[in-house]
């Protein structure tokens, strides 16, 4: 049983490589020149479970490294399997140093809106201060209440202009 469902997945595998599947999803993405050879598409193409190129190891390296040549023979620029992995280490440090450009703005911009959060709070309270020492003093004990038992949500929009 084990050699006939190695046998499967070596045809699905050269089969792949030709860009011939018999798989009807698989034909339509080798049509559309999106089909990729991994491991998934090797398993559908041979009509085995998935995962059962866990148990052939040596398939599985046969996939990778097809995969590996396909993807450099459609690579403009590179014309080794290092070179082709070079680059793509290349890509992804390129796009980890905008990522972390990124994420050092959104940093900075957070501090400035925390600086500016705080001194509205501070120019809230101050006004209620205000408004307070203008009530008389027996007054002041119920307007507190007022604010304290506020909701949160209770919040209307003024139209200031």
């Amino acid at each position: 049983m084990k050699q006939a469902t190695r046998k499967k997945l070596v045809d699905a595998l050269e089969r792949l490589i030709k860009g011939e599947p018999e798989n009807r999803e698989l034909r339509l993405k080798a049509k559309a020149g999106k089909l990729k050879i991994n491991d998934n598409s090797v398993e559908k193409e041979a009509g085995v479970s998935v995962g059962a190129l866990r148990n052939h190891t040596d398939v599985k390296d046969m996939v990778k490294n097809k995969s590996l040549n396909s993807r450099v023979d459609q690579s403009e620029s590179a014309q080794s399997p290092i070179e082709l992995l070079e680059e793509e280490v290349k890509k992804l440090k390129k796009e980890r140093t905008q990522a972390n450009k990124k994420k050092y703005a959104y940093f900075v911009l957070a501090k400035n809106h925390e600086k500016a959060l705080a001194a509205q709070a501070a120019s809230h309270i101050k006004i209620v201060q205000e408004l307070m020492e203008m009530l008389p003093v027996y007054e002041r004990e119920r307007a507190m209440d007022k604010v304290v038992s506020t909701r949160p949500d209770n919040v209307i929009d003024g139209k200031f202009r």
